[in-house]
């Protein structure tokens, strides 16, 4: 019954090498292993690491290098040397707008929902917490429309230290997002996505007025094909009444 389990899976349908290669697109320059756990965060990673990976996916599909100087000025203000911004499109918008779909479902009704214990309702954010084998690390990257924030909680001697995700990275968040963020996060749907009517419990399409229906984002052509009981009835009563008539 472990959603793990579930994620490994995938994560091996769609190959490991092939993850690999999109973390590397998304910033991420740390070696992961070659093993399915590496879905579920078996490689290290540093609070930097998460930032420069949610630095792209905030910023929808472009990756820019992170700088801790942006300007040098002079006594007088004047600048002496500018960083320049660069940045290259490294995943498609249309992806990114799924991720953002998900992790706005995180904190909206997932283990991020507690965000809003701090931050106003109508404030769009997006987010994931993140918690290690026996709690030893305690998680939370998320993003509004103008700030990007990653925190980690836990001790320098690796041991337990009883907190979830929830329980310790995301309170820290959502305390300097509520003092920090002034943006609220900007959720437009992109050319190039369908939405589906989809039955939670299987995963298959459904409709508006059936029970369960959730109103979901797809790339073209990536929807699901089989259909819900709700639907199979209908389907039937209608053509019970084309044969009527």
């Amino acid at each position: 019954q472990s959603y793990n389990q579930a994620t490994a899976r995938l994560g091996m349908e769609l190959g490991i090498e092939t993850i690999q290669d999109n973390l590397r697109l998304l910033g991420v320059e740390r070696a992961q292993p070659t093993v399915p756990s590496m879905v579920l965060g078996a490689g290290g990673l540093s609070p930097l690491d998460i930032t420069r990976l949610y630095q792209t996916i905030a910023a929808g599909g472009f990756r820019l290098p992170l700088h801790t100087i942006r300007d040098i000025v002079d006594v007088r203000g004047e600048i002496l040397r500018r960083f320049p911004l660069n940045y290259d499109r490294v995943v498609s918008l249309q992806a990114m707008h799924l991720l953002h779909y998900a992790l706005r479902e995180v904190v909206q009704e997932g283990t991020g929902k507690g965000v809003y214990r701090y931050l106003p309702k109508g404030f769009a954010v997006a987010g994931k917490t993140g918690t290690t084998n026996g709690n030893r690390d305690s998680w939370f990257a998320g993003f509004s429309g103008d700030l990007l924030a990653v925190n980690w909680v836990g001790a320098d001697d690796n041991r337990e230290t009883g907190l979830t995700g929830a329980g310790g990275a995301l309170k820290v968040w959502s305390h300097f997002m509520a003092d920090a963020s002034r943006v609220s996060l900007d959720y437009r749907v992109p050319a190039g996505i369908d939405h589906y009517w989809i039955d939670e419990s299987t995963g298959a399409l459904s409709g508006k007025k059936c029970e369960g229906a959730r109103l979901v984002p797809f790339v073209p052509g990536s929807q699901p094909n089989e259909r819900s009981a709700c639907i199979k009835k209908k389907n039937g009563i209608l053509e019970w009444f084309r044969e009527l008539f």
